[in-house]
């Protein structure tokens, strides 16, 4: 029989709280699975399969939006890599994978150690623009890392034997695939910038599949690339083959012979250019002589180069007007800087310095007299005040008072002022303060005023 304090769950009870616990738990959410596909089914948009492996099932769901983004197509008994997160869906209370992406295994571990390497790179900033160095126009000496043996070697060759003859060519041999090619290629470079006269270095090789390719994805290739003083041209495989070498470099060839084209022009072309330039040039040159040879008839024919002496009278006559006006503006000018002169003499006589000083004078005495007129009255009533004052001052002591007869009488020993006869009792002690001395006394009787 059931307590009557025992909590009954109900099944969505049971299920919401494993679907909170597990889809909070961190541990659960993007990893990587790897399992063999089975259950393969596409009842609508979306795919739906399981992993498995030798001891357990995992159901998996992968939906239309990613779904799309797949490189290969999924089907029972393939071996994949998954990447999602764990929950759980309440209807059926599963709990299944919902998959972000998947990759075979094989390829997809060398895509996923790809897509890692160039997360990494990208955050630190090695695909940025800024970083890139242009490549020189027309270099003297091209660096080549690449393998001796490979087709990539003699295309680039033969490309830039066509282009341009007698171009100087360092090879830094290195293998381009396997093991320690990355490793290699990496000091290829090294040895090309420690040589230092170089101008430009192609890095690459044929094609081949994206394992054969992975060399040019390790990130010790990458921070060569990054690291050189010399601009880089990656030429990786054929145009659909993409490498994080092509996202550091400071170019992209789609090919090793198209890196050869984009590092060097055609020799016939710059011929076909400078003999355009040098057309032009010409042409230019041409015009310019004409328009000079146009502007010298134009003065030859203008009527100041035939009868230059007629202009010469006219200035003469010009300048002789020039004279007139400006001996007149003179004449002028110092006429009304003397009346000017005149005017201030006379303005200064009627503001003579003496004069003023004079009236200042006559003012200071009238204000000193009145001043002191002034003072006599304020201290002729001053003094009266304060012989009022005194008087009511005197009047008011209270030795004025005692003087006409009264006293004052003190509790003793307090010698607080007895104002009421309530404030002593009989027998008690006081002082009384005269005009002149005091007495001490004891009360024998009070009374109150009738």
């Amino acid at each position: 029989m059931l307590a009557t304090s025992t909590h009954i769950y109900t099944v969505d009870e049971i299920t919401s709280y494993l679907k909170v616990l597990i889809e909070g738990e961190e541990k659960f959410q993007d990893i990587w699975v790897r399992g063999e596909i089975s259950n393969f089914k596409f009842p609508s948009r979306h795919l739906y399969f399981s992993l498995k492996d030798k001891e357990s099932l995992l159901s998996c769901i992968m939906f239309q939006e990613k779904a799309k983004n797949l490189k290969f197509a999924l089907e029972n008994g393939l071996e994949v890599i998954a990447r999602g997160s764990i929950g759980i869906y309440k209807p059926q209370g599963r709990y299944q994978l919902y998959v972000e992406e998947a990759f075979p295994v094989g390829k997809g571990v060398l895509y996923l150690a790809f897509e890692q390497v160039k997360e990494e790179l990208k955050r630190k900033g090695y695909f940025d623009p800024q970083h890139k160095v242009p490549l020189p126009y027309l270099p003297h000496r091209i660096g080549v890392v690449t393998s001796p043996k490979g087709a990539a070697i003699r295309d680039i060759f033969t490309v830039l034997d066509k282009r341009f003859p007698n171009l100087e060519i360092i090879l830094a041999p290195c293998r381009v695939q396997g093991k320690e090619a990355a490793k290699e290629i990496a000091q290829g470079i090294q040895n090309l910038n420690e040589y230092g006269k170089i101008d430009v270095i192609i890095v690459g090789r044929g094609g081949g599949s994206f394992e054969d390719l992975f060399a040019f994805n390790e990130k010790i290739v990458a921070e060569a690339i990054y690291n050189s003083r010399i601009p880089i041209i990656s030429a990786v495989g054929h145009e659909i083959d993409i490498t994080i070498s092509d996202f550091v470099a400071d170019e992209r060839a789609p090919t090793p012979s198209a890196a050869a084209e984009i590092i060097i022009p055609s020799r016939q072309d710059l011929v076909e250019t400078l003999e355009e330039q040098k057309k032009r040039l010409y042409y230019l040159i041409e015009n310019y002589l004409n328009s000079l040879r146009t502007e010298i008839k134009k003065i030859k024919s203008s009527p100041f180069f035939k009868q230059p002496y007629r202009y010469l009278r006219d200035f003469k006559q010009e300048l002789d007007e020039f004279r007139r006006r400006i001996s007149s503006s003179f004449i002028q000018k110092t006429q009304w800087e003397r009346v000017q002169f005149l005017n201030l003499v006379h303005t200064f006589k009627q503001t003579s310095p003496q004069k003023r000083i004079e009236e200042i004078k006559e003012k200071l005495k009238r204000e000193r007299e009145k001043l002191y007129k002034g003072g006599e009255i304020k201290l002729k009533e001053e003094k009266k005040n304060l012989s009022f004052w005194k008087g009511r001052l005197i009047s008011l002591s209270p030795n004025s008072v005692l003087k006409r007869g009264y006293s004052i009488c003190f509790s003793y020993p307090e010698g607080k002022i007895i104002r009421e006869y309530t404030q002593t009792k009989e027998g008690k002690k006081i002082r009384v303060k005269l005009y002149k001395g005091e007495i001490y006394s004891k009360v024998y009787q009070t009374e109150e005023e009738k």
